[in-house]
């Protein structure tokens, strides 16, 4: 029976530590192009954009361009980054450290669904913001003049990077941040907002 009993217990070590390695390596994994329509550029790094194609897998450094009808499902695990036509969307050729993952957004509009973790471990990077999250689904919107992030679910922490601002956006609720005029975020929406915190003012890395 005690050796029976130890063989259980090493039999649900072994399950919990496989659970964990799976779920690592879906958080450090590619993410793939699952679906892929209009116009579709990929450049990688030192290379001239060519057309982007179903099942391609993205590497550190690669860039996403739509164009006016194009649009892309990237897929890792059981995260998806859906990316609007006119956007472009790149991945770091080098890790944040503290973050698993780190898109930069230059222009154009994403609907993210980020997987659920205890820490925040997920960030998207625009010219005026950027919006960190534990597990979400959001959109992130850049232009000219502003960047924007929309709450389905969950809640995201935005920094405005001029101000230093800080805000939790909750579901409903929509944060913008100004490329000119007064710098500092800008909450609207439904429900109550939470209190926007002074933090400290950073440089983009876009």
């Amino acid at each position: 029976m005690i050796a029976t009993g130890r063989f259980s217990r090493i039999v649900v070590m072994a399950l919990v530590v496989g659970a964990t390695s799976n779920a690592l390596a879906a958080e450090e994994g590619p993410w793939s192009v699952s679906k892929s329509s209009g116009e579709v550029w990929l450049t990688t790094t030192d290379a001239q954009p060519v057309s982007l194609g179903k099942e391609e897998v993205l590497k550190p450094g690669d860039t996403i361009r739509t164009g006016r009808n194009g649009r892309v499902l990237l897929v890792r695990g059981e995260e998806t980054i859906m990316i609007s036509p006119n956007s472009v969307i790149g991945l770091p050729a080098e890790k944040k450290e503290g973050l698993s993952t780190t898109i930069v957004q230059r222009a154009g509009s994403i609907l993210l669904e980020v997987e659920k973790r205890n820490v925040k471990h997920f960030e998207v990077e625009t010219p005026y913001l950027a919006a960190v999250v534990k597990g979400t689904q959001f959109r992130v919107s850049v232009n000219a003049a502003s960047t924007s992030v929309d709450v389905i679910r969950g809640q995201v922490q935005v920094a405005d990077f001029k101000s230093g601002q800080v805000a939790q956006v909750l579901p409903g609720q929509h944060a913008t941040a100004f490329a000119q005029g007064n710098a500092g975020i800008s909450l609207s929406g439904s429900g109550t907002f939470g209190p926007i915190e002074r933090g400290q003012p950073r440089a983009p890395s876009i």
